[in-house]
């Protein structure tokens, strides 16, 4: 299987899981995750995954931001590229010491970006060629963060679904575990709520740069 089908089948399922996942619940989730017959991952074992995966959202989400900036530069948007980049240098300085309030403003100035993005591109008309390259490049880029973050999602939101049915940790389970635990029903939705948005804010644009005749990499169809 060549590489562009590999990534292809991992943006997939990763975006179909991250929708299933998050319509479930925590509680639906941990009988998915369990099989519905009991047991379930140790306080070790969930720790351990989960600071694993958020070191993977913080790449996750500054190369998303970091690659919208790049596209909001194309289309001359300077003031929505720097406001990226900012968001993506603080992210990454944080690195998983971030609070979930962190994430939540990711959101909101990736939203505010992709949204700014979409008009500019909608009503661009007539994109020369050399506009059109920075733009491919750029969604050339998008498209790995995306489910780099895409799949951090999913354990996010199985790291909720462990959490939710492996009781409280104990002091024997050690204190970084009983911080850890203390971060995943926080931290844990935020980087879902990042991962879904950047996943559709990915098909959305790529919609869009179809219709430009801006060659796009390809993902899930």
């Amino acid at each position: 299987m060549t590489l562009a089908r590999r990534r292809i089948l991992k943006f997939a399922m990763a975006s179909s899981a991250l929708a299933t996942l998050s319509a479930c619940g925590a509680g639906n989730m941990a009988g998915m995750v369990s099989g519905g017959g009991g047991g379930g991952k140790s306080w070790g074992d969930i720790a351990k995954s989960f600071k694993n995966l958020m070191n993977q959202a913080v790449d996750g989400v500054a190369e998303t931001q970091e690659s919208i900036a790049m596209l909001a530069e194309a289309l001359g948007l300077k003031q929505e590229a720097a406001t990226l980049r900012g968001e993506a240098k603080n992210i990454r300085e944080k690195g998983t010491s971030f609070a979930a309030s962190d994430l939540d403003e990711s959101v909101n100035v990736t939203n505010d970006g992709l949204g700014r993005i979409n008009d500019k591109l909608a009503q661009a008309g007539s994109l020369n060629a050399g506009e059109k390259q920075k733009i491919g490049e750029a969604m050339a880029n998008y498209a790995p963060a995306a489910l780099k973050v895409g799949l951090a999602g999913v354990e996010a939101a199985l790291a909720i679904a462990d959490a939710s049915s492996a009781g409280t940790p104990t002091p024997a389970d050690g204190m970084e575990v009983i911080s850890l635990a203390k971060d995943i029903p926080s931290k844990g939705p935020a980087i879902v709520k990042f991962a879904k948005l950047s996943i559709q804010g990915f098909k959305d644009l790529r919609a869009i740069a179809k219709e430009n005749d801006i060659a796009v990499p390809a993902t899930d169809e």
